[in-house]
Protein backbone atom coordinates (compact mmCIF):
# COMPACT_ATOMS: atom_id res chain seq x y z
CA UNK A 1 0.00 0.00 0.00
CA UNK A 2 2.95 2.19 0.60
CA UNK A 3 3.75 2.32 -3.37
CA UNK A 4 0.18 3.68 -3.90
CA UNK A 5 0.95 7.34 -5.32
CA UNK A 6 -1.55 10.22 -5.71
CA UNK A 7 -0.91 9.88 -9.60
CA UNK A 8 -1.88 6.19 -9.32
CA UNK A 9 -5.09 7.18 -7.99
CA UNK A 10 -5.71 10.07 -10.13
CA UNK A 11 -5.20 7.97 -13.48
CA UNK A 12 -7.80 5.34 -12.18
CA UNK A 13 -10.22 8.64 -11.28
CA UNK A 14 -9.76 9.85 -15.17
CA UNK A 15 -9.96 5.95 -16.35
CA UNK A 16 -13.02 6.00 -14.91
CA UNK A 17 -14.78 9.14 -15.72
CA UNK A 18 -13.47 8.24 -19.76
CA UNK A 19 -15.14 4.99 -19.47
CA UNK A 20 -18.13 6.53 -17.85
CA UNK A 21 -18.64 8.93 -20.61
CA UNK A 22 -17.82 6.38 -23.34
CA UNK A 23 -20.73 4.48 -22.18
CA UNK A 24 -23.36 7.01 -21.76
CA UNK A 25 -26.32 6.73 -23.77
CA UNK A 26 -26.41 10.36 -25.12
CA UNK A 27 -22.80 10.58 -26.24
CA UNK A 28 -22.68 7.30 -28.25
CA UNK A 29 -26.43 8.41 -29.85
CA UNK A 30 -24.60 12.00 -30.51
CA UNK A 31 -21.50 10.52 -31.80
CA UNK A 32 -23.80 8.56 -33.78
CA UNK A 33 -25.53 11.57 -35.32
CA UNK A 34 -21.82 13.54 -36.02
CA UNK A 35 -20.96 10.53 -37.90
CA UNK A 36 -23.82 10.24 -40.33
CA UNK A 37 -23.60 14.59 -40.53
CA UNK A 38 -19.81 14.31 -41.41
CA UNK A 39 -20.69 11.77 -43.96
CA UNK A 40 -23.86 14.35 -45.40
CA UNK A 41 -21.54 16.83 -45.28
CA UNK A 42 -24.29 18.75 -43.05
CA UNK A 43 -22.12 21.45 -40.94
CA UNK A 44 -24.67 22.75 -39.72
CA UNK A 45 -25.63 19.31 -37.67
CA UNK A 46 -21.83 18.79 -37.30
CA UNK A 47 -22.07 21.85 -35.31
CA UNK A 48 -24.80 20.81 -33.31
CA UNK A 49 -23.75 17.61 -32.45
CA UNK A 50 -19.83 18.55 -31.73
CA UNK A 51 -21.67 21.12 -29.15
CA UNK A 52 -23.46 18.34 -27.42
CA UNK A 53 -20.78 16.29 -27.20
CA UNK A 54 -18.73 19.03 -25.67
CA UNK A 55 -21.29 19.45 -22.80
CA UNK A 56 -21.77 15.81 -22.26
CA UNK A 57 -17.27 15.70 -22.08
CA UNK A 58 -17.72 18.79 -19.77
CA UNK A 59 -19.52 16.85 -17.36
CA UNK A 60 -16.98 14.22 -16.79
CA UNK A 61 -14.45 16.44 -16.91
CA UNK A 62 -12.26 15.77 -13.88
CA UNK A 63 -12.79 18.80 -11.76
CA UNK A 64 -16.15 19.34 -13.13
CA UNK A 65 -17.65 15.80 -11.83
CA UNK A 66 -15.51 15.53 -8.60
CA UNK A 67 -16.73 18.99 -7.38
CA UNK A 68 -20.45 17.70 -8.45
CA UNK A 69 -20.00 14.43 -6.99
CA UNK A 70 -17.99 15.42 -4.12
CA UNK A 71 -20.15 18.36 -2.62
CA UNK A 72 -23.78 17.59 -4.05
CA UNK A 73 -24.52 14.06 -5.24
CA UNK A 74 -22.24 12.17 -2.39
CA UNK A 75 -24.91 13.12 0.29
CA UNK A 76 -27.80 11.17 -1.70
CA UNK A 77 -26.15 7.77 -0.29
CA UNK A 78 -24.39 6.30 2.33
CA UNK A 79 -22.36 2.99 2.54
CA UNK A 80 -23.48 0.27 4.60
CA UNK A 81 -23.53 -3.00 5.35
CA UNK A 82 -27.38 -2.77 6.98
CA UNK A 83 -30.15 -1.00 5.25
CA UNK A 84 -32.72 0.69 6.38
CA UNK A 85 -34.73 0.32 2.45
CA UNK A 86 -34.30 -3.55 2.85
CA UNK A 87 -37.30 -3.57 5.77
CA UNK A 88 -39.30 -1.00 3.49
CA UNK A 89 -37.77 0.46 0.56
CA UNK A 90 -39.30 4.11 1.28
CA UNK A 91 -37.93 3.98 4.37
CA UNK A 92 -35.72 7.10 4.95
CA UNK A 93 -33.63 6.15 8.02
CA UNK A 94 -30.08 5.77 8.97
CA UNK A 95 -28.15 2.63 7.62
CA UNK A 96 -24.36 1.12 9.18
CA UNK A 97 -21.17 0.16 7.99
CA UNK A 98 -20.20 -2.48 9.92
CA UNK A 99 -16.44 -2.15 9.57
CA UNK A 100 -16.91 1.05 10.97
CA UNK A 101 -18.18 0.31 14.57
CA UNK A 102 -16.85 -1.90 17.30
CA UNK A 103 -16.63 -5.82 16.34
CA UNK A 104 -18.69 -8.62 19.05
CA UNK A 105 -16.43 -10.77 20.48
CA UNK A 106 -17.03 -14.32 21.65
CA UNK A 107 -19.68 -14.87 19.12
CA UNK A 108 -21.61 -17.92 19.31
CA UNK A 109 -24.61 -17.08 16.53
CA UNK A 110 -24.00 -16.43 12.91
CA UNK A 111 -23.72 -12.96 12.23
CA UNK A 112 -22.50 -10.07 9.48
CA UNK A 113 -18.63 -10.16 11.63
CA UNK A 114 -18.43 -13.81 11.22
CA UNK A 115 -17.52 -13.60 7.24
CA UNK A 116 -13.23 -12.79 7.28
CA UNK A 117 -14.44 -10.31 3.94
CA UNK A 118 -18.04 -9.06 3.71
CA UNK A 119 -18.75 -6.55 0.80
CA UNK A 120 -20.04 -3.31 1.49
CA UNK A 121 -23.44 -1.89 -0.19
CA UNK A 122 -24.43 1.06 -1.06
CA UNK A 123 -28.58 2.50 -0.56
CA UNK A 124 -29.75 5.63 -1.56
CA UNK A 125 -30.36 7.87 -4.84
CA UNK A 126 -29.46 5.27 -8.25
CA UNK A 127 -28.61 9.21 -9.61
CA UNK A 128 -25.31 8.91 -7.50
CA UNK A 129 -24.40 5.33 -7.75
CA UNK A 130 -21.74 5.75 -10.34
CA UNK A 131 -19.80 7.61 -6.52
CA UNK A 132 -19.81 4.07 -5.63
CA UNK A 133 -18.44 2.76 -8.48
CA UNK A 134 -15.27 5.10 -8.65
CA UNK A 135 -15.08 4.09 -4.81
CA UNK A 136 -15.04 0.03 -5.48
CA UNK A 137 -12.09 0.73 -8.24
CA UNK A 138 -9.12 -1.06 -7.54
CA UNK A 139 -5.84 1.09 -7.51
CA UNK A 140 -3.58 -1.35 -7.34
CA UNK A 141 -3.19 -4.88 -5.77
CA UNK A 142 -6.90 -4.89 -5.28
CA UNK A 143 -6.34 -1.96 -3.34
CA UNK A 144 -9.79 0.00 -3.32
CA UNK A 145 -9.98 3.26 -3.51
CA UNK A 146 -12.49 3.11 -0.37
CA UNK A 147 -10.38 1.43 1.26
CA UNK A 148 -7.32 4.28 0.66
CA UNK A 149 -9.80 6.33 2.30
CA UNK A 150 -10.64 4.09 5.39
CA UNK A 151 -6.78 3.42 6.06
CA UNK A 152 -6.28 7.14 5.52
CA UNK A 153 -3.91 6.73 3.03
CA UNK A 154 -1.88 10.39 2.45
CA UNK A 155 -2.12 9.95 -1.23
CA UNK A 156 -5.44 10.44 -0.85
CA UNK A 157 -5.95 14.05 -0.77
CA UNK A 158 -3.67 15.31 -3.64
CA UNK A 159 -5.38 12.92 -5.82
CA UNK A 160 -9.03 14.32 -5.55
CA UNK A 161 -7.97 17.87 -6.50
CA UNK A 162 -4.99 20.18 -7.67
CA UNK A 163 -6.71 22.67 -5.43
CA UNK A 164 -5.77 21.28 -1.74
CA UNK A 165 -8.77 23.23 0.27
CA UNK A 166 -11.06 21.76 -2.34
CA UNK A 167 -9.53 18.26 -1.58
CA UNK A 168 -10.13 18.72 2.11
CA UNK A 169 -13.68 19.14 1.49
CA UNK A 170 -13.76 16.32 -1.01
CA UNK A 171 -12.23 13.85 1.62
CA UNK A 172 -14.62 15.17 4.28
CA UNK A 173 -17.42 14.41 2.66
CA UNK A 174 -16.55 11.09 1.14
CA UNK A 175 -15.81 9.99 5.01
CA UNK A 176 -19.37 11.58 6.31
CA UNK A 177 -20.53 8.85 3.23
CA UNK A 178 -18.44 5.99 4.74
CA UNK A 179 -18.53 6.78 8.62
CA UNK A 180 -21.33 6.54 10.45
CA UNK A 181 -22.50 9.86 12.74
CA UNK A 182 -25.12 8.76 15.07
CA UNK A 183 -24.56 11.95 16.93
CA UNK A 184 -28.36 12.55 15.49
CA UNK A 185 -29.71 9.32 14.75
CA UNK A 186 -32.71 9.04 12.23
CA UNK A 187 -35.11 6.22 11.56
CA UNK A 188 -38.72 6.21 9.70
CA UNK A 189 -42.00 5.29 10.54
CA UNK A 190 -41.52 2.44 8.20
CA UNK A 191 -39.19 0.99 10.40
CA UNK A 192 -40.04 -1.77 12.94
CA UNK A 193 -39.38 -1.17 16.05
CA UNK A 194 -39.40 -3.58 19.22
CA UNK A 195 -38.54 -2.60 22.96
CA UNK A 196 -35.78 -5.01 24.46
CA UNK A 197 -35.22 -5.48 28.48
CA UNK A 198 -31.94 -4.61 29.96
CA UNK A 199 -31.87 -7.78 31.60
CA UNK A 200 -34.23 -11.40 32.81
CA UNK A 201 -35.33 -8.97 36.03
CA UNK A 202 -36.70 -5.92 33.86
CA UNK A 203 -40.19 -7.52 33.52
CA UNK A 204 -40.65 -7.85 37.17
CA UNK A 205 -39.30 -4.18 37.29
CA UNK A 206 -41.41 -1.15 38.26
CA UNK A 207 -38.58 1.10 37.55
CA UNK A 208 -38.14 3.51 34.21
CA UNK A 209 -35.95 2.81 31.40
CA UNK A 210 -35.29 -0.62 32.02
CA UNK A 211 -35.99 -1.19 28.30
CA UNK A 212 -34.06 -0.04 25.39
CA UNK A 213 -35.98 0.42 21.63
CA UNK A 214 -34.27 -1.74 19.01
CA UNK A 215 -34.70 -0.83 15.05
CA UNK A 216 -33.72 -4.31 12.97
CA UNK A 217 -32.02 -3.30 9.73
CA UNK A 218 -31.88 -5.68 6.48
CA UNK A 219 -28.61 -7.47 6.42
CA UNK A 220 -27.88 -7.02 3.08
CA UNK A 221 -24.41 -7.70 2.35
CA UNK A 222 -24.81 -11.09 4.56
CA UNK A 223 -27.38 -11.72 2.61
CA UNK A 224 -25.48 -11.12 -0.78
CA UNK A 225 -22.64 -13.60 0.48
CA UNK A 226 -25.63 -16.42 1.14
CA UNK A 227 -26.98 -15.46 -2.66
CA UNK A 228 -23.48 -15.77 -3.85
CA UNK A 229 -22.82 -19.22 -2.31
CA UNK A 230 -26.19 -20.23 -3.30
CA UNK A 231 -26.08 -19.22 -6.43
CA UNK A 232 -22.38 -21.22 -6.90
CA UNK A 233 -24.56 -24.37 -6.98
CA UNK A 234 -24.96 -22.91 -10.68
CA UNK A 235 -21.15 -23.20 -11.04
CA UNK A 236 -19.55 -25.57 -14.36
CA UNK A 237 -17.09 -26.80 -11.42
CA UNK A 238 -20.48 -28.00 -9.36
CA UNK A 239 -22.16 -28.89 -12.41
CA UNK A 240 -19.10 -31.04 -13.26
CA UNK A 241 -18.92 -32.40 -9.29
CA UNK A 242 -22.65 -33.19 -9.68
CA UNK A 243 -22.04 -35.30 -13.14
CA UNK A 244 -19.36 -37.49 -11.91
CA UNK A 245 -21.49 -39.50 -8.82
CA UNK A 246 -23.59 -40.77 -11.80
CA UNK A 247 -20.12 -42.60 -12.81
CA UNK A 248 -18.16 -45.25 -11.47
CA UNK A 249 -14.77 -45.82 -11.01
CA UNK A 250 -13.91 -42.11 -10.95
CA UNK A 251 -12.72 -39.92 -8.24
CA UNK A 252 -16.22 -38.12 -6.61
CA UNK A 253 -15.59 -34.09 -5.69
CA UNK A 254 -18.06 -32.53 -3.44
CA UNK A 255 -20.65 -30.22 -4.87
CA UNK A 256 -23.09 -27.94 -2.95
CA UNK A 257 -26.92 -28.78 -2.87
CA UNK A 258 -29.38 -26.44 -1.46
CA UNK A 259 -33.31 -27.54 -0.88
CA UNK A 260 -36.30 -26.33 0.11
CA UNK A 261 -35.28 -22.58 -0.77
CA UNK A 262 -37.53 -19.76 0.00
CA UNK A 263 -37.22 -16.18 -2.15
CA UNK A 264 -38.05 -13.13 -0.89
CA UNK A 265 -37.87 -9.89 -3.49
CA UNK A 266 -37.10 -6.64 -2.34
CA UNK A 267 -37.69 -3.49 -4.02
CA UNK A 268 -40.31 -4.84 -6.57
CA UNK A 269 -39.40 -3.74 -10.12
CA UNK A 270 -36.56 -1.09 -9.16
CA UNK A 271 -34.22 -3.11 -6.41
CA UNK A 272 -31.84 -0.91 -6.97
CA UNK A 273 -33.90 1.82 -5.00
CA UNK A 274 -33.25 -0.99 -2.23
CA UNK A 275 -29.20 -1.05 -2.61
CA UNK A 276 -26.72 -1.60 -5.04
CA UNK A 277 -25.94 -5.15 -4.01
CA UNK A 278 -29.96 -5.89 -4.13
CA UNK A 279 -30.12 -4.59 -7.61
CA UNK A 280 -27.29 -7.11 -8.67
CA UNK A 281 -29.31 -9.88 -6.95
CA UNK A 282 -32.34 -8.80 -9.08
CA UNK A 283 -33.80 -8.06 -5.87
CA UNK A 284 -34.15 -11.86 -4.58
CA UNK A 285 -33.02 -13.18 -1.18
CA UNK A 286 -32.80 -16.73 -0.43
CA UNK A 287 -34.08 -18.27 2.64
CA UNK A 288 -32.74 -21.13 3.91
CA UNK A 289 -35.12 -23.53 5.51
CA UNK A 290 -35.59 -23.18 9.28
CA UNK A 291 -38.43 -25.87 10.28
CA UNK A 292 -37.64 -28.76 12.75
CA UNK A 293 -36.94 -31.72 11.11
CA UNK A 294 -39.06 -34.14 9.95
CA UNK A 295 -38.20 -37.46 11.69
CA UNK A 296 -39.48 -40.26 9.23
CA UNK A 297 -42.23 -42.26 11.46
CA UNK A 298 -41.30 -46.17 10.53
CA UNK A 299 -44.31 -48.41 10.02
CA UNK A 300 -42.89 -51.25 12.53
CA UNK A 301 -43.69 -50.86 15.97
CA UNK A 302 -40.49 -49.97 18.20
CA UNK A 303 -38.54 -52.41 20.63
CA UNK A 304 -37.52 -50.26 23.74
CA UNK A 305 -34.73 -52.58 26.31
CA UNK A 306 -37.63 -52.44 28.79
CA UNK A 307 -40.07 -54.42 26.05
CA UNK A 308 -40.36 -58.00 27.65
CA UNK A 309 -42.26 -59.41 24.83
CA UNK A 310 -43.11 -58.11 21.02
CA UNK A 311 -46.39 -60.01 21.53
CA UNK A 312 -47.96 -56.96 22.83
CA UNK A 313 -51.14 -54.48 21.57
CA UNK A 314 -48.35 -52.49 19.40
CA UNK A 315 -47.86 -55.72 17.44
CA UNK A 316 -51.35 -55.80 17.48
CA UNK A 317 -52.23 -52.27 16.13
CA UNK A 318 -49.83 -53.18 13.36
CA UNK A 319 -51.75 -56.24 12.16
CA UNK A 320 -54.62 -54.71 12.91
CA UNK A 321 -56.02 -55.55 9.24
CA UNK A 322 -55.75 -58.81 9.84
CA UNK A 323 -57.16 -58.61 13.11
CA UNK A 324 -60.14 -57.08 12.01
CA UNK A 325 -60.86 -59.95 9.74
CA UNK A 326 -60.31 -62.68 12.57
CA UNK A 327 -62.90 -60.52 14.84
CA UNK A 328 -65.41 -60.65 11.50
CA UNK A 329 -65.38 -64.60 11.08
CA UNK A 330 -66.00 -64.94 15.19
CA UNK A 331 -68.84 -62.73 15.04
CA UNK A 332 -70.30 -64.73 11.85
CA UNK A 333 -72.93 -67.38 13.51
CA UNK A 334 -72.21 -69.24 10.06
CA UNK A 335 -69.48 -71.42 9.24
CA UNK A 336 -69.13 -71.97 6.00
CA UNK A 337 -66.77 -72.64 3.08
CA UNK A 338 -66.48 -68.40 2.49
CA UNK A 339 -65.99 -68.03 6.52
CA UNK A 340 -63.82 -70.60 6.57
CA UNK A 341 -61.56 -69.20 4.15
CA UNK A 342 -61.73 -65.67 5.53
CA UNK A 343 -60.57 -67.53 8.93
CA UNK A 344 -57.46 -68.13 6.84
CA UNK A 345 -56.34 -65.46 5.19
CA UNK A 346 -56.52 -63.30 8.79
CA UNK A 347 -53.73 -65.33 10.19
CA UNK A 348 -52.03 -65.45 6.73
CA UNK A 349 -52.18 -61.92 7.07
CA UNK A 350 -51.15 -61.52 10.69
CA UNK A 351 -47.85 -63.83 10.20
CA UNK A 352 -47.15 -62.25 6.98
CA UNK A 353 -46.62 -59.05 9.05
CA UNK A 354 -45.40 -60.19 12.35
CA UNK A 355 -42.13 -62.16 9.94
CA UNK A 356 -41.97 -58.73 8.04
CA UNK A 357 -41.84 -56.84 11.19
CA UNK A 358 -39.06 -59.79 12.47
CA UNK A 359 -37.33 -59.56 8.87
CA UNK A 360 -36.89 -56.08 9.56
CA UNK A 361 -35.39 -56.41 13.48
CA UNK A 362 -32.79 -58.71 12.08
CA UNK A 363 -31.89 -56.51 9.12
CA UNK A 364 -31.96 -53.14 10.71
CA UNK A 365 -30.54 -53.62 14.32
CA UNK A 366 -26.84 -54.28 15.13
CA UNK A 367 -25.53 -57.99 15.79
CA UNK A 368 -25.85 -57.85 20.24
CA UNK A 369 -28.26 -55.57 20.52
CA UNK A 370 -30.52 -57.76 22.03
CA UNK A 371 -27.68 -58.13 25.32
CA UNK A 372 -29.43 -54.86 26.72
CA UNK A 373 -32.76 -55.84 26.26
CA UNK A 374 -35.34 -57.44 28.35
CA UNK A 375 -37.04 -59.39 25.98
CA UNK A 376 -37.98 -63.76 26.71
CA UNK A 377 -34.70 -65.24 25.49
CA UNK A 378 -36.51 -67.44 22.54
CA UNK A 379 -37.38 -64.02 20.99
CA UNK A 380 -33.97 -62.85 21.31
CA UNK A 381 -32.56 -66.06 19.78
CA UNK A 382 -35.02 -65.09 16.75
CA UNK A 383 -34.56 -61.51 16.32
CA UNK A 384 -30.61 -60.97 17.29
CA UNK A 385 -29.11 -64.34 15.10
CA UNK A 386 -25.78 -62.47 14.55
CA UNK A 387 -25.22 -62.23 18.51
CA UNK A 388 -24.56 -65.93 17.93
CA UNK A 389 -21.24 -64.82 15.49
CA UNK A 390 -19.81 -62.16 18.16
CA UNK A 391 -16.94 -63.48 21.02
CA UNK A 392 -18.17 -64.62 24.18
CA UNK A 393 -21.58 -65.82 22.78
CA UNK A 394 -21.02 -69.19 23.10
CA UNK A 395 -23.85 -69.61 25.15
CA UNK A 396 -26.34 -67.92 22.66
CA UNK A 397 -24.86 -69.66 19.95
CA UNK A 398 -25.40 -73.21 20.95
CA UNK A 399 -29.11 -72.11 21.66
CA UNK A 400 -29.79 -70.67 18.74
CA UNK A 401 -28.40 -73.83 16.70
CA UNK A 402 -30.82 -75.77 19.13
CA UNK A 403 -33.85 -74.75 17.73
CA UNK A 404 -36.01 -75.30 20.47
CA UNK A 405 -36.48 -71.57 20.62
CA UNK A 406 -38.76 -71.99 17.78
CA UNK A 407 -40.90 -74.35 19.83
CA UNK A 408 -41.63 -70.95 22.46
CA UNK A 409 -42.22 -68.88 19.93
CA UNK A 410 -45.22 -70.93 18.66
CA UNK A 411 -46.73 -70.83 22.40
CA UNK A 412 -46.16 -67.23 22.91
CA UNK A 413 -47.98 -66.57 19.63
CA UNK A 414 -50.96 -68.84 20.74
CA UNK A 415 -51.01 -67.29 23.79
CA UNK A 416 -50.77 -63.57 22.04
CA UNK A 417 -54.35 -64.60 19.76
CA UNK A 418 -55.79 -66.14 22.79
CA UNK A 419 -55.79 -63.24 25.26
CA UNK A 420 -56.61 -60.79 22.13
CA UNK A 421 -59.83 -63.03 21.31
CA UNK A 422 -60.83 -63.06 24.96
CA UNK A 423 -60.30 -59.30 25.08
CA UNK A 424 -62.26 -58.80 22.56
CA UNK A 425 -65.13 -61.36 23.43
CA UNK A 426 -65.61 -61.84 27.12
CA UNK A 427 -68.87 -63.32 26.72
CA UNK A 428 -67.78 -65.87 24.82
CA UNK A 429 -64.08 -66.72 26.34
CA UNK A 430 -64.34 -70.24 27.17
CA UNK A 431 -64.58 -70.86 23.36
CA UNK A 432 -61.00 -69.99 22.95
CA UNK A 433 -60.10 -73.60 24.79
CA UNK A 434 -56.98 -75.14 24.27
CA UNK A 435 -57.85 -77.16 20.62
CA UNK A 436 -57.95 -73.37 19.03
CA UNK A 437 -54.92 -73.02 21.17
CA UNK A 438 -53.10 -75.93 19.46
CA UNK A 439 -54.72 -75.14 15.66
CA UNK A 440 -53.05 -71.30 16.37
CA UNK A 441 -49.63 -72.57 17.35
CA UNK A 442 -49.72 -75.24 14.30
CA UNK A 443 -50.86 -71.65 11.85
CA UNK A 444 -47.30 -70.32 13.54
CA UNK A 445 -45.50 -73.76 12.76
CA UNK A 446 -46.76 -73.75 9.28
CA UNK A 447 -45.40 -70.35 8.58
CA UNK A 448 -41.96 -70.73 9.81
CA UNK A 449 -41.43 -73.65 7.73
CA UNK A 450 -43.27 -71.94 4.37
CA UNK A 451 -40.47 -69.24 5.10
CA UNK A 452 -37.55 -71.58 5.81
CA UNK A 453 -38.55 -73.74 2.54
CA UNK A 454 -37.87 -69.42 0.60
CA UNK A 455 -34.86 -68.93 2.04
CA UNK A 456 -36.23 -66.30 3.46
CA UNK A 457 -33.31 -66.46 6.57
CA UNK A 458 -36.56 -65.25 9.22
CA UNK A 459 -35.47 -68.48 10.71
Amino acid sequence: MNNISWQDIRKVILDFLQQRLANNSNYKSETAKLEKAKEAGDLVAVNEAQQKLDELAKRFDFETWMEDAATRRIFWISLCHFISKGIHSSSLGDNINHSTRSQPTGQQYISSATPTIIPIDCSGNAAALDIFSLLNQSIKDDITFLQLIVDEHPAILPALSDDRQKASLYLANFKKAIFNDFSKPKTSELNKQLYWTNSEETYLSDQENNYRLLIPLHPSSLCHLVYQKVQSRFSEENKYARELRKKKDVVHQPYFSFHDLAVVKLGGSNPQGVSQLTSNQGGRNFLLPSMPPKLAKTAFPSISNFKETIFDQALQYYCRYGFKLLFETVQDKKNNFLVRNKRKEAFFIILTLVLKFAAHIQKTKDAGWSRESSLKFSQQLWLDPKRALLDGETDFKLRYEQGDWQQELEKQFASWIQTILKNKFKNIEKQFDDVEYSEWRSEFNAAVKASQRKREGIF
